[in-house]
């Protein structure tokens, strides 16, 4: 499941002997994401998530603060959704290979959300609260790759920072890439909208030659530079 919409209704429906809190909490969360599918950030309001949540306006606000603290939460649990719904890699499948799967689970799931995609790139530059959200998630991304890396490559802990900046780069690439094709309909890039599998393979083969390509002892899991 790469919908997260869908995701949070379904676990509503699951949620119908848990407390009401519980329920309630998901169902103005599942307006946030909702709304946020089509309208802008700014362009929403406590009073249209009500609404749309089917809940009184004051009721809203014996859970959040206010609309910042809710997208906040929403896109925090977005991103742990991203993450824990990643399909397993195998344990025969090749460093590349295992890029591309998470690859290809991350594009889909842009694709699907692309309207909490697009809320978190406007707003991190200027909320501090939702900037946290990505600089954890980004952070998290790049510990994994890294762990990922060590597994079949020897790496000095004198070479950690620039493997960090370069897993950074990379993070910042596919963002960039998907936010242009997917967010904004960029005429040059539009046109792999409907192909996400060829975008993870391309974004996947660069991933692994930045990481992997020049790495003596990447092992026989490694891809030959010049097939790249």
């Amino acid at each position: 499941m790469h919908d997260y919409v869908e995701f949070l209704e379904q676990k509503l429906a699951n949620a119908r002997n848990d407390k009401k809190t519980v329920r309630t909490e998901l169902q103005i969360e599942i307006a946030t994401a909702t709304l946020l599918r089509t309208k802008a950030y700014h362009s929403i309001s406590v009073d249209m998530i009500a609404e749309q949540a089917k809940l009184a306006h004051g009721t809203f606000y014996r859970y959040f603060a206010g609309k910042r603290e809710v997208v906040a939460k929403t896109l925090t649990d977005y991103f742990e959704f991203v993450r824990d719904a990643r399909p397993p890699v195998p344990r025969e499948a090749s460093d590349l290979e295992a890029i591309e799967i998470g690859n290809r689970h991350y594009i889909y799931c842009f694709r699907q959300n692309v309207g909490l995609m697009r809320c978190h790139f406007h707003l991190k530059d200027e909320d501090e609260m939702i900037a946290q959200v990505g600089r954890l998630a980004d952070r998290g991304m790049s510990e994994r790759m890294i762990r990922r890396l060590r597994r079949s490559v020897q790496i000095d802990d004198d070479d950690l920072p620039e493997l960090r900046l370069r897993t950074y780069c990379l993070i910042s690439m596919v963002d960039e890439l998907l936010l242009k094709i997917y967010g904004r309909t960029n005429p040059p890039l539009v046109e792999f909208a409907d192909d996400p599998d060829m975008v993870a393979s391309t974004v996947s083969r660069l991933w692994y030659a930045a990481l992997y390509a020049d790495a003596p002892s990447a092992g026989t899991s490694r891809v030959n530079a010049a097939e790249l």
